[in-house]
């Protein structure tokens, strides 16, 4: 009878995740995700040829952690696009340190793969395939745009005092979201799939 592995792909970045959460990307390194999983260091070779393949796969269960929208009634894709948009930028902020190692090493194969399926879902929806590439790839740029600028801190603005003394107010992260929803929502609204 086999002894089951101490270390899995996913554990092992599920626990450089929290050393990220807890502490950013500075705080990562084999020693501390090893001291985690109550392993040695060299062990996490076994299954990550490098530290950079641990931050991929940091990037992708971030990526897959985000829930799926059902798919949307007639006529109403735009909705679902805008529902999964947030969805995934709250997956983001989950993780705000993680942010920038979503950005860097974002699992193109996954991303692929989700486009795919949206672009058949868009299909169905009528909507011209020559538009398909260009809505989701906007709606992703905005969406991670977006997480980059809360996970740093630069949330969109409450209020701006227009009065020259360069007054600001940050917004709260609903007021942040709300935002952000109402920007691709505009966005989506003034698309024109007949040019």
């Amino acid at each position: 009878m086999g002894r089951k592995p101490s270390i899995t792909r996913d554990g092992a970045a599920r626990a450089a995740l929290s050393i990220v959460d807890e502490g950013g990307t500075a705080t990562l390194s084999l020693e501390r995700i090893a001291t985690a999983l109550n392993v040695r260091a060299p062990s996490l070779y076994n299954h990550f040829t490098d530290k950079a393949e641990i931050l991929a796969e940091v990037a992708r269960i971030i990526v897959l952690d985000t829930p799926r929208v059902p798919d949307p009634a007639p006529g109403h894709w735009r909705e679902w696009l805008v529902e999964e948009s947030t969805l995934f930028r709250r997956s983001l902020l989950r993780h705000p340190r993680a942010v920038p190692l979503v950005v860097e090493y974002l699992p193109q194969t996954l991303l692929v793969r989700l486009y795919q399926q949206y672009s058949l879902l868009l299909s169905s929806h009528a909507v011209p395939e020559r538009m398909h590439l260009f809505l989701l790839e906007a709606a992703h740029r905005m969406t991670v745009g977006s997480a980059v600028s809360a996970a740093t801190g630069r949330a969109a603005l409450e209020s701006l005092e227009l009065d020259g003394d360069g007054g600001a107010r940050p917004a709260s992260e609903s007021e942040d979201e709300l935002r952000f929803v109402g920007m691709l929502q505009a966005f989506l609204r003034g698309v024109d799939l007949r040019s």
